[in-house]
């Protein structure tokens, strides 16, 4: 019963210290500074307590399950934590004693790590049956290195190959119990981070088709009113934005991005209407001082100047100023949207870019929405009533991977 008492108790330490790192990685660390260390230390102390704690099968033999954290850190760690769990099975040995024991586990320790090592690529590029398969060759090579090492350096006994039989056969289930364990795990996890990276592109559709009927509305709003007080403008605008929805917005890409460009057309479009309708109350001033291919979310930008003009700016007869900015600076761009309109007092800003403010608040708290989910950036307010409004954010320069279709 001791002897399966051990070996439990082995199993329990890798056990809970192997898959705390699936904990990490599955949570995000493994975008974390010192993941790969963290990792390998954990396989360490497994491996250590692997060793501490043996099942003694005969006087004359004692095993661990330190194979275990050996080849999981092999596959999964790279030949950093290989190595590194290979100078810590040798120094702590030493330190157990420099007896027989030592140098056959030094034996078996050179014979068997080139192998790990070699197989490693092959291990990452398998298959789920195939990486098991790998595992138990890998594992029988371990035993017989161990097993040739022992009989050199402690020599042979009466029950010798009815033990390192059992030892080999031990060894081999427990490695294949972890290995698919350890891949159902990882698969489990992977799968749970495909199905939140599909809920949130599902919800920043979502938000994109909340914001595009919402502009249409209030740009077909403007001509309407248009359409009384001037109808060849009006034409003419209708004209103009049925123009460029038709070869500007798709509003079939929702997972795609645009350019600067696109976006900065698409609010001087909405400009135009909005200055067509309330004429020299309305003035735009652009500072523009970044690569016009950049590319953006689309809809992030016309909002907030729809925004300000409706409810900073029209909501007094005197009008005023919005100034446009989007600037580059230590790679990343800078945008503002800044009114000097009416302001908004504490109170009544918390509201705005609360979930209960109804219409009013849907282009920013839609915009804030986005940009946390696809960049993990706030959208800032400031407001003083009397004053004026700016509302600022900066977001990463997209990488490559997302690109403009064609």
């Amino acid at each position: 019963m001791n002897i399966l008492e051990d070996l439990l108790l082995q199993v329990a330490f890798v056990v809970t210290l192997i898959f705390a790192f699936q904990l990490f990685y599955s949570i995000g660390f493994g975008r974390f500074k010192y993941f790969r260390l963290t990792q390998a230390l954990l396989f360490g102390v497994a491996l250590v307590l692997c060793m501490t704690f043996p099942v003694h099968v005969t006087d004359q033999l004692s095993i661990d399950i330190r194979i275990v954290p050996l080849l999981l850190g092999a596959f999964y760690g790279g030949v950093e934590t290989t190595l590194f769990l290979s100078l810590l099975i040798l120094l702590y040995r030493s330190y157990l004693g420099m007896d027989g024991g030592f140098y056959a586990t030094t034996l078996a320790v050179f014979m068997c790590i080139p192998i790990f090592l070699f197989f490693q690529s092959r291990f990452m590029q398998a298959n789920k049956n195939q990486r098991l398969l790998i595992a138990t060759a890998l594992t029988v090579s371990y035993c017989i290195c161990s097993f040739l090492s022992m009989a050199l350096f402690i020599g042979l006994f009466d029950t010798f190959l009815s033990s390192m039989l059992l030892y080999t056969l031990v060894m081999v289930a427990v490695v294949l119990v972890f290995v698919a364990l350890n891949e159902t795990v990882k698969e489990t996890i992977v799968k749970n981070q495909q199905r939140l990276a599909e809920a949130k592109d599902a919800e920043i559709a979502f938000l994109r088709s909340q914001i595009q009927p919402h502009f249409l509305n209030n740009a077909l709003n403007s001509i309407a009113v248009l359409c009384v007080e001037d109808p060849p403008q009006a034409k003419q605008l209708t004209l103009d934005l049925s123009q460029y929805l038709r070869s500007g917005l798709n509003f079939k890409q929702m997972d795609t991005f645009t350019t600067l460009e696109n976006e900065l057309e698409l609010t001087q479009a909405y400009v135009n209407i909005e200055k067509a309708r309330f004429g020299e109350r309305l003035a735009i001033e652009y500072e523009i001082e970044a690569d016009p291919n950049r590319l953006i979310p689309p809809l992030i930008l016309q909002p907030l100047v729809e925004n300000a003009i409706k409810h900073g700016l029209m909501s007094s007869v005197r009008g005023g100023i919005v100034k446009i900015s989007v600037r580059e600076a230590d790679g990343n761009l800078r945008f503002s949207v800044e009114d000097n309109g009416c302001g908004m007092s504490e109170a009544k800003r918390q509201e705005v870019l609360g979930s209960d403010s109804g219409r009013r608040g849907i282009g920013l708290r839609n915009i804030a929405r986005r940009i946390k989910l696809l960049y993990d950036a706030s959208l800032q307010v400031k407001s003083a009533v009397g004053v004026g409004t700016k509302v600022f954010f900066e977001l990463p320069y997209p990488s490559d991977r997302r690109k403009l279709d064609d």
